[in-house]
């Protein structure tokens, strides 16, 4: 066990110069050489390191590259930082302006990418924000291990959807579909081992504006597959209406992968990923006093449960709810009352500090235990520019763990479509 801790740390604190520690390891005065390991060894040393420094490392040797890129270590990896030890793999904060712009020439819509374990740990400090930016605009449509997934939106008339890991610079582009997608969602379907991206697609007709559920499974030889319509008019939603939900929140657990949206103010409508069905249950019970008073809902995922968080505009405060077990409406259980209205909660750490996204479009921290509530500070990296930062804790935001997850068979095709996430460089604004 020692000499599983020496090499691991000494592995953490060289990756970026690529030194060779585990094989063919060069001798010094200072440090003699190691023998060669078993193959097993390598990869029970490797699976314990996180994402970022592994991507460093597949440029060690060819051997561990294959070994690091391979379906099976990634999937081994995926289950142990995800499920067994979460400090190996880095929390991250995507969010981007929902109604974006330009000024001078320069797009304002780029996406902003913050870290949660900066955030919460030390608020007070400066948190970085890093700026990517693609060719056109992406409208973020959900995130799944480590994936971000994206619909552009640049052309109102055609949409295809985009894969984006941060974490390995892998990005992907469905097949080109007619119209402009309209309420979507994105997860994972365990019964298939596959990523899928569901859209409600809305375009013009012969006959006038016409809508259809369409579904793509990432994959090398996939197309864009039309499945049964959505029942949102069975809930008194018609397809062009106004308070027609737009992006879908993903639950996955080993009993059921879901895309949920909220209808008529007190369902949660979701989709079967792996049956490619739709089902429904209630909300939790409100007094009837409040009703009108609510002034939104909205869905999450908190440690692992669908969770719900109402805010309430008489009172100014907002309560989270989680469903302990999934589909079951009377497994709704109170989480906790925060004295801020309008949250889109994130994420809660170990130390019960709940981060979350509020109504003046900055990111807020509110501390279970004593009910406080702290506004970190945040580096935005643009100086006296409020455009650019509007993109940085808005309500468009999403949580997602750093990962090397690529779906089976993909192989990045941004190469092809000119597609580069790339820090923007805006013009000052003058007055």
């Amino acid at each position: 066990m020692t000499l599983l801790l020496v090499i691991t740390n000494d592995v953490e604190r060289n990756a970026s110069r690529g030194l060779l520690l585990l094989r063919g390891h060069t001798a010094t005065a200072r440090t003699p050489p190691l023998p060669d390991l078993p193959e097993e060894l390598i990869m029970e040393i490797l699976v314990r390191l996180p994402a970022r420094t592994l991507v460093s490392l597949r440029s060690v040797c060819t051997s561990w590259r294959n070994l690091i890129s391979s379906p099976d270590f990634i999937r081994n990896h995926l289950r142990r930082s995800c499920l067994r030890d979460p400090s190996l793999t880095l929390l991250r904060i995507a969010c981007y302006n929902s109604s974006p712009f330009r000024c001078s020439g320069v797009g304002y819509d780029s996406i902003g990418v913050l870290s949660v374990r900066s955030i919460i740990d030390k608020p007070s400090r400066p948190t970085k924000v890093d700026y990517f930016s693609g060719q056109h605009y992406y409208r973020i449509v959900g995130s799944c291990h480590g994936l971000l997934c994206f619909f552009d939106e640049h052309d109102y008339q055609n949409t295809h959807g985009i894969l984006w890991n941060p974490c390995t610079g892998f990005t992907f582009q469905s097949p080109q579909i007619s119209g402009q997608a309209f309420s979507s969602g994105f997860g994972y379907d365990h019964l298939s081992d596959s990523y899928k991206l569901f859209g409600i697609i809305r375009k013009k007709g012969p006959s006038g504006v016409e809508y259809s559920t369409r579904i793509y499974t990432f994959g090398s030889t996939s197309s864009w597959r039309r499945i049964d319509d959505s029942p949102f008019g069975l809930f008194g939603i018609p397809p062009n209406h106004f308070c027609m939900p737009e992006n879908g929140v993903f639950f996955g657990s080993s009993r059921a992968c879901t895309i949920n949206w909220i209808v008529n103010h007190h369902v949660v409508l979701y989709f079967d990923l792996g049956k490619e069905t739709y089902a429904h249950f209630t909300l939790p019970d409100t007094d009837s006093s409040d009703y009108l008073l609510i002034l939104c809902k909205k869905l999450c995922v908190l440690r692992n449960c669908l969770s719900v968080c109402y805010g309430y505009l008489r009172t100014q405060h907002s309560i989270v709810w989680q469903m302990k077990e999934y589909g079951d409406a009377q497994s709704w259980t109170k989480l906790a009352m925060i004295s801020v209205h309008d949250l889109v909660p994130l994420y809660i750490s170990e130390t019960d500090v709940l981060l979350a996204v509020f109504q003046s479009c900055r990111i807020v921290l509110c501390y279970l235990n004593d009910g406080s509530v702290r506004i970190p500070v945040i580096d935005y990296g643009v100086e006296n520019n409020p455009y650019l930062s509007q993109s940085v804790g808005s309500w468009m935001a999403y949580i997602y763990h750093e990962s090397l997850v690529s779906p089976n068979g993909l192989q990045s095709n941004s190469s092809k479509m000119l597609l580069r996430f790339i820090k923007p460089k805006p013009n000052p604004i003058v007055s």
